[in-house]
């Protein structure tokens, strides 16, 4: 099926007539859901199910934004505002063993619920190297100022995904870290050097084999 390369996002808890139609007749390339979209369990699978069926494709790639901490989109199923990345960074830090299995069971749990409500693609993971500069729309949302780090719990979080056939979308390429500003609002200037940058904040992506990436 050819689709059209853009995702859109809609308005509420199940898809309204003009949206099934817009769907249906533009046939956008995936569906991606916040947290105004997801109510709970039961609600989020008739949505997905909906969204399906307006596009008669089983495996239509539906996004969903779910990093923990503060960026949340499942807050209303499970509450997750304690694990941003950088908490199971400083785990990892502080014992590799503990940190990583805290962090593969945590994952195995958002991954079922996401299996189970037809969700089929989370835009993880964070993989912005954190500074001292970085500014505060990264923060906690980045694993560790720690490269290492960053791209071991990369590559267990892409692993675990992969096991639950569960797209990955690394971000934010080509590195939000070095920003010390948010790149939402402002045409941001890295002075960095490109030496430092290829050693740092591009490295970090590096062989993490996600499926998508998603620019800063």
């Amino acid at each position: 099926m050819n689709r059209k390369s853009i995702i859109l996002s809609i308005e509420g808890l199940r898809l309204s007539k003009g949206e099934y139609s817009l769907i249906q007749n533009e046939k956008p390339w995936g569906i991606i859901l916040f947290k105004r979209n997801i109510k709970n369990i039961n609600q989020l699978k008739s949505l997905t199910s909906e969204i399906k069926k307006a596009m008669n494709d089983p495996l239509y790639p539906i996004l969903v934004d779910e990093e923990g901490g503060r960026v949340s989109r499942l807050s209303n199923i499970f509450d997750t505002k304690k694990f941003a990345q950088y908490f199971f960074g400083n785990l990892f830090e502080k014992n590799k063993r503990i940190g990583e299995n805290i962090y593969k069971e945590y994952l195995y749990l958002i991954c079922k619920i996401l299996n189970n409500t037809g969700i089929n693609i989370n835009t993880i993971p964070v993989l912005d190297v954190l500074k001292n500069k970085t500014h505060k729309i990264i923060g906690d949302r980045s694993y560790s100022k720690n490269l290492k780090t960053i791209k071991s719990l990369g590559r267990i979080c892409m692993n675990v995904l992969n096991n639950y056939k569960i797209g990955s979308v690394s971000k934010h390429i080509p590195g939000h870290g070095c920003s010390n500003l948010d790149t939402h609002n402002n045409r941001v200037v890295v002075y960095d050097s490109y030496n430092d940058l290829l050693k740092n904040d591009f490295n970090a992506f590096k062989k993490i084999k996600s499926h998508f990436v998603m620019t800063a």
